[in-house]
């Protein structure tokens, strides 16, 4: 063996006999591979390049003695490039900026908890967990002086995801309301006091996301003078207190609340490959947990249709995947001999208040987006798939001020 195993893990933050003994002491798979085999070089890569929004994903290779491999995937915590969003992000104070990055340290420890708990689900398509350690727990990482900054060890995936500017498609959509009926029907059976308490990530509540989308939705009034109206009454909003009413109040009284991903957006599904290698309709596995709450269960349906699905697309398919997830959920409670808790009609009202809370994060996102990825594009393709952002945002907008008049919001509590 080559390698040294006081080194570095290319810059994952762990020496390569770190990674070698947790391999040895958590990871079946590995142990199955690699036998009476000896290994002869690891190798890593971080598929984001350092453009990793919460965390780093090392693909990391294994190569024995007979020249067989496995690969893996090591997960990083990593805060720097969200925090430079952070503080550019207009509208915002210094306080709430710090309140934010507060929130942001938190999610590595929350998605140990969450894709340890998700990855139970058998049914669920979600990475299988070798080993999660948390960050601030003080625990060696194999490098003089330094110590483990968190990391979740886990199988590599080899999927394919749509990134930020396609559509996802009408059976895409059908196949995440029966996986999140799936995932729903399974937390239902796990006692509370198992899960419960254990998923709060406020980064949906804080108060610099609604300054930053107040800011953002004047950008879209100059564009679409046809969405004046519905931004001038989200700029009312008092938005922490509705995020509470809708995330959290109302789906208690329906009796729905349960866990909730927290960021369905495309970069975190990946989806099987087609025999050409193009992107198939059913999900490999969901990814990145790192935004976890207990609450609403149809804000994962409300940020997938509304920052992953074109106009067209989500309007002709939202009330049909709200009906899918609803029977599937139906029919696998039945299997046990239960009843949902609450009726379709109630799904309706839960996906419609979070959508509502959607809109504004999906101005803000989809700024941040085309902001962030459009930078080496040729001219004439990032003005196009800018604009195309936009008129998603903009048809997210015309919808929303049909949920406020549809639901009568100038009478909800949610203003100062």
């Amino acid at each position: 063996m080559n390698m040294k195993l006081e080194d570095e893990l290319e810059n994952s933050g762990f020496s390569i006999g770190w990674v070698l003994r947790k391999l040895n002491g958590y990871c079946d798979d590995y142990l199955l591979r690699k036998g009476s085999k000896q290994v002869v070089n690891i190798e890593a890569r971080d598929v984001a390049d350092g453009k990793g929004y919460l965390s780093s994903v090392f693909i990391t290779t294994v190569t024995f003695d007979d020249k067989s491999k496995f690969t893996f995937a090591i997960k990083v915590p990593t805060f720097e490039r969200v925090f430079k969003i952070i503080e550019d992000m207009e509208g915002t104070t210094e306080d709430s900026k710090e309140g934010l990055k507060d929130k942001v340290k938190a999610a590595h420890n929350i998605e140990c908890d969450a894709i340890a708990f998700v990855s139970s689900c058998k049914d669920f398509p979600s990475p299988k967990v070798y080993y999660v350690e948390k960050s601030g727990q003080d625990m060696e990482c194999g490098l003089q002086d330094k110590v483990s900054p968190g990391v979740i060890i886990m199988s590599a995936l080899d999927g394919i995801s749509l990134g930020g500017y396609v559509t996802v498609t009408k059976e895409q959509c059908l196949n995440f309301a029966r996986d999140f009926a799936t995932l729903h029907d399974f937390v239902a059976t796990v006692p509370y006091n198992v899960w419960g308490g254990k998923f709060d990530n406020r980064i949906h509540w804080d108060p610099l996301m609604f300054e930053n989308a107040k800011a953002c939705l004047n950008i879209f009034v100059e564009e679409y003078p046809d969405v004046a109206n519905i931004c001038a009454k989200l700029k009312t909003v008092n938005w922490p207190k509705y995020v509470d009413y809708a995330l959290h109040e109302r789906p208690a009284e329906l009796h729905a609340k349960t866990y909730v991903h927290g960021d369905v957006w495309a970069n975190n599904i990946m989806y099987k490959k087609n025999s050409d290698g193009s992107v198939g309709d059913e999900v490999l596995a969901y990814i990145d947990y790192q935004c976890g709450f207990e609450g609403n269960p149809m804000f994962d349906f409300a940020r997938f249709f509304s920052i992953n699905a074109d106009a067209e697309v989500r309007r002709e398919v939202y009330k049909a995947a709200l009906k899918v997830y609803y029977e599937r959920l139906t029919e696998l409670y039945a299997q046990r001999g239960a009843k949902v808790p609450y009726d379709l009609e109630a799904v309706e009202e839960m996906y419609e208040l979070a959508f509502m809370q959607q809109s504004t994060q999906s101005a803000s996102m989809v700024l941040s987006l085309n902001k962030e990825h459009n930078g080496d594009m040729a001219d004439g393709v990032a003005e196009a798939r800018s604009a195309k952002a936009l008129l998603r945002v903009h048809f997210i907008l015309l919808d929303a001020e049909k949920i406020w008049q549809k639901r009568n919001f100038d009478d909800l509590p949610i203003f100062d």
